[in-house]
């Protein structure tokens, strides 16, 4: 048997301690957490089991909603992709930075959209973060080119096979590779977090922030794992069944409850389940390279749904006009992160949205004061960390063209503008007390709070538009796609 000085193992465990400390993740020990934030396409709040709906399947999201921080009052700041999605990187209202509706990506509609912003991913860079995108953009018109900011780009190629393409739950999707055609065949989402857990174990000193996007649960609802599917078709009926209406009219057979209604909506509650997939392999990839201790992880999407919902599939342009229904504006939004920076096992009921999101990442990444100047956010910081709040805002809002809402939780009023200025807004109450819910317009609360509403909204958008992007001006602005020219055309005769 051979035998060792005690100086000798000294130094061989020291030379080993060496080697693990060179070969482990240079952020696990970064003073700035890395920040990732999921988020769905599409998803709505009442597709999460962690709020209270029993026949989801999410059991990753629902472990970060018990451990962490569940907020059941979040919202879109615009209840369809492009406008919230470009608000959650500008931290503005689409009055402010002129997207209004989902952005086509044929060249004649590219109008510099977001030219004059500056995005999220440019602040976190100059903060010292490594930034990269995976998967759905379309805050811009065209997601093959990677946008300012980014260090790592993975998109879609909508050059090679049309947009269509992106929305591929499995099979061949093109991607854009940092500006380089790719195909993948697969999976797509599990392509995405593989890419992103691939960027995590690029060597750097810098904290990463990954802003990671699903195009599930968007249409079309077909193509899901079988393994998925076959767990909600007994008891998709149960969820949303068939049937019913509303005072607005739909915008045709395409936004109507399908005949294969019960099939469309397990095919959407299976894409649900296999972002609920993904999370959980982002979960273990941190916890495995021990880095979850050290990261904010935030799940949300970009607005709600209706699937059955008063006779409704889409979102807020499935009626014309646009409606604001609670299934349209409410989103998920569970974070779990450092010890330093939450309270584990919260629910906070405030308002809040995207925007705020924003604002809470610049403020835990040190970029930016916790209100943001250029835009409506407030930190959520003090929110995670568990202080009561006693401040916090009474009202909500959103918005989609001309159209905008205000609610306090009780009533919700949606105001429209006409293209004529001279002519007067029409207002459509709400009473979200009522047992139809919004099937049908309210009666208006007391004049008192009515005009207590009806001022905090022209307060709010006349501090957050600008002249050339307010929604009310929305007539003299580029469209965003072939419907929305078509919509403001016959609108302005």
């Amino acid at each position: 048997m051979m035998f060792y000085s005690t100086a000798f193992c000294r130094c061989l465990a020291g030379l080993a301690s060496a080697v693990l400390l060179a070969f482990a993740p240079a952020v696990a020990d970064s003073a700035k957490p890395n920040i990732i934030v999921i988020m769905g396409d599409d998803h709505a709040r009442w597709a999460v089991g962690a709020y209270g709906h029993s026949y989801m399947d999410t059991p990753n999201i629902d472990w970060m909603a018990k451990e962490g921080v569940r907020f059941t009052n979040a919202f879109t700041p615009a209840p369809v992709c492009s406008p919230s999605r470009a608000s959650f990187h500008t931290g503005k209202m689409p009055s402010q930075h002129g997207v209004h509706d989902f952005l086509s990506e044929a060249p004649e509609y590219d109008a510099n959209w977001l030219a004059a912003e500056t995005l999220l991913s440019e602040r976190l860079q100059g903060a010292g973060y490594r930034t990269g995108l995976f998967g759905k953009w379309h805050a811009t018109t065209d997601s093959a080119v990677p946008q300012r900011g980014f260090d790592r780009w993975l998109s879609y190629d909508a050059r090679k096979a049309g947009w269509q393409n992106q929305y591929q739950h499995r099979g061949t999707v093109h991607f854009s590779d940092d500006g380089q055609e790719r195909a993948h065949t697969g999976v797509q989402a599990r392509f995405l977090t593989e890419s992103a857990i691939g960027f995590i174990d690029e060597p750097s000193e810098k904290p990463f922030f990954i802003s990671l996007n699903f195009v599930e649960p968007h249409a079309p609802f077909e193509g899901l794992p079988e393994r998925l599917v076959a767990n909600y078709r007994g008891r998709a009926e149960s969820i949303v069944r068939a049937g019913g209406a509303s005072d607005l009219p739909d915008r045709g057979a395409g936004t109507r409850t399908p005949a294969d209604h019960i099939e469309q909506l397990a095919q959407y509650l299976a894409a649900v389940s296999l972002i609920d997939e993904q999370v959980g392999r982002m979960i273990d990839a941190l916890e495995g390279r021990g880095l979850l201790g050290n990261t904010l992880l935030v799940y949300t999407s970009d607005h709600g749904m209706l699937i059955g919902q008063y006779g409704l599939y889409g979102k807020t342009n499935a009626t014309n006009p646009p409606n604001f229904y609670q299934e349209t504006i409410r989103i998920p939004l569970v974070a779990y992160g450092p010890k330093a920076l939450m309270r584990p096992r919260q629910d906070r009921g405030e308002f809040i949205d995207l925007i705020d999101l924003h604002a809470t990442i610049l403020d835990i990444a040190g970029g930016e004061n916790p209100g943001t100047a250029y835009g409506p956010g407030t930190s959520l910081r003090p929110l995670l960390a568990g202080e009561r709040s006693t401040g916090w805002r009474t009202t909500q809002f959103a918005e989609r063209g001309n159209s905008r809402m205000a609610t306090d939780g009780r009533w919700k009023l949606v105001r429209r503008y006409s293209p004529d200025a001279a002519t007067a807004p029409a207002d459509t109450w709400f009473d979200l007390a009522h047992p139809l819910g919004e099937r049908h317009a309210s009666l208006p609360p007391r004049p008192a709070a009515q005009e207590a509403l009806i001022r905090k909204l022209e307060a709010f958008f006349e501090t957050y538009e600008t002249p050339a992007h307010s929604g009310r001006t929305i007539w003299a602005q580029p469209p965003a796609n072939a419907r929305m020219k078509r919509d403001l055309e016959q609108a302005g005769q």
